[in-house]
């Protein structure tokens, strides 16, 4: 198999040379100066694979996102001295291998993610004996391997026995951690029973294998498996889940307060409920919510995702725990400073979102109003798209609430941002909010007003909730980091955010039968951080 080869190496390594030098089939055409550069020279279409000997603690969905938007496919496989950073890398499809590798080895690992790459599966996985399970190692060195096949458990990250090899293949005396191969073992050393064979064992060349995306696709790394019904690693989506995205244009129309209050319906409504601030301009959850020891929850979860698999726990472990009304919630709290904005990237929070959906019953995350997706144009190499964030959520969500402002300034803004929302978005998704509805600013008789006017220019969504102006019980709420199911539960504003969340069949089902006001109990790991003092008189109904 010919491979035109790209890598990034250490200054003074001769693994350039020693990798030609061992073989004719793998050609090194460029070496990158960092992950960058490496992106740009896959971009470019010039070569079948890439190699991570430097950095590759850096390796992860971002950069294979980027590496699967090249025109053609390109394999990626990469080189570490750390085994956390090799296991890692395995468990997201790449393989790695150690620094002192035998160039053999190196060269099929190599070939092994072109074909990959090429047949969109999973790349097997290298044998190392530093990083095997002691309980996989067979009691005598010598004996040979009773598994002679791929491991069935390829998908899971698990690295397989490599066919074609027994124990003997490798020198317990000498601490290289690689398998000395032969020529024909390096044939069959990561062969899948899926790869076309030719007679004679000969293999089709790479060239000759068909390069377009539209025939033959590569799926990227955070690619949903199936039709949108299962989650990462291929998990159903748990019936009655629903990922609910509050966004809004320009202009402070209330984005925050709308998803905070709606969340909190939803955990007063006893269902286990998850806020999400991905507001890459202006997050404020956190403020909303009295969090006095905030920190960026969504970044730590996202740095998890990007690095590696995701769970529940890690989530759960990210998040912190808010009682709101009897209720509770767990927020994954904003970036505390709007510059750490590119640690957002959407190919980790594609799995923080996929995999919120496996461990609650609601998600109610909290974006930006800018959509603008033309970023990447002002750069020579890919660069992170500080939108990325808002229209990921968007694409995902199973209902978008839009918020706009009843008055003649905001509510031009609204028809025009509405024009801006993704295609992925369909219209039956997305409900407008009318927030601020008031006398003063669309005359007598507001609601009728509004409704007219959107009636009249709006496009065809439904107006689904005009929330009154009541700035009372908004300045208390924030002022005292509560949520208005706390500091006025029978105002008129909280009666209206609670009518928005019976629109949810499974709220108005418990509301009907007299659920009571309790969200999932308190979680191993989950943190209870301290909220701001009440300076207010606190209401009957508060709960500490």
């Amino acid at each position: 198999m010919r491979v035109s080869l790209a890598v990034v190496v250490p200054e003074g390594s001769d693994l350039v040379g020693a990798l030609e030098r061992a073989q004719a089939e793998i050609t090194v055409v460029r070496r990158a100066a960092d992950l960058a550069e490496l992106i740009a020279v896959a971009r470019s279409g010039l070569v079948d694979a890439v190699l991570v000997a430097q950095g590759a603690d850096q390796l992860g969905r971002g950069v294979l996102e980027e590496m699967a938007r090249a025109p053609r496919p390109v394999g990626v496989s990469a080189m570490s001295e750390v085994r956390e950073d090799r296991e890692r890398l395995r468990a997201l499809g790449v393989p790695c291998l150690r620094v002192d590798v035998e160039p053999l080895a190196l060269a099929a690992a190599v070939q092994e993610a072109v074909r990959a790459a090429h047949t969109g599966r999973t790349a097997g996985m290298p044998v190392d004996p530093e990083d095997r399970d002691p309980a996989e190692v067979p009691a005598e060195s010598g004996a040979p391997s009773d598994a002679p096949g791929p491991d069935p458990d390829r998908a899971s990250g698990r690295p397989p026995a490599a066919p074609g090899l027994s124990g003997e293949a490798f020198d317990a005396g000498e601490d290289t951690g690689v398998a000395v191969v032969t020529d024909e073992q390096l044939a069959g050393l990561f062969a899948d029973p899926a790869d076309p064979v030719l007679p004679g064992g000969a293999e089709p060349d790479i060239a000759d294998r068909p390069t377009d995306r539209a025939e033959e696709r590569v799926p990227a790394p955070d690619d949903d498996p199936g039709d949108g019904a299962a989650g990462e690693h291929g998990r159903p989506v748990r019936p009655g889940t629903a990922l609910v995205v509050v966004w809004g244009p320009t202009g402070a129309p209330g984005r925050t307060t709308v998803a905070v209050n709606l969340a909190a319906e939803y955990a007063v409504s006893g269902l286990r409920t998850l806020v999400v601030d991905l507001d890459t301009y202006g997050p404020a959850v956190g403020v909303h919510l009295g969090l006095t020891e905030e920190t960026a929850g969504v970044a730590r979860a996202a740095h998890r995702a990007d690095r590696g698999p995701l769970s529940t726990e890690d989530l759960v472990d990210a998040a912190v725990g808010v009682r709101v009304a009897g209720g509770r919630l767990d927020v994954l709290t904003g970036l505390t400073r709007p510059e750490r904005w590119p640690e957002l990237r959407p190919s980790a929070l594609r799995h923080v979102l996929t995999e919120a959906r496996h461990g609650w019953d609601r998600v109610v995350v909290d974006v930006g109003f800018n959509l603008e997706q033309d970023e990447e144009l002002s750069f020579d190499v890919p660069a992170p798209q500080r939108n990325g964030a808002a229209v990921l959520a968007l694409s995902l969500a199973d209902r978008v609430v839009a918020v706009g402002g009843a008055d003649a300034v905001s509510l031009p803004r609204l028809l025009r941002a509405l024009e801006t929302l993704p295609e992925e978005v369909p219209t039956e998704r997305v409900e407008v909010v009318m927030n601020r509805v008031r006398p003063q600013a669309s005359g007598i008789s507001p609601q009728a007003q509004v409704a007219g006017v959107w009636a009249r220019y709006g496009p065809d969504l439904p107006l689904v909730a005009q929330l009154p102006w009541d700035p009372q019980a908004a300045d208390r709420a924030l002022f005292g980091g509560q949520v208005l199911a706390e500091a006025a539960p029978s105002g008129p504003l909280r009666r209206a955010l609670r009518e928005l969340a019976l629109r949810d069949p499974e709220v108005a089902a418990r509301a009907s039968a007299g659920a009571q006001g309790r969200a999932g109990r308190p979680r191993a790991g989950g943190r209870e951080p301290r909220r701001r003092v009440i300076p207010w008189p606190a209401p009957s109904r508060r709960t500490p």
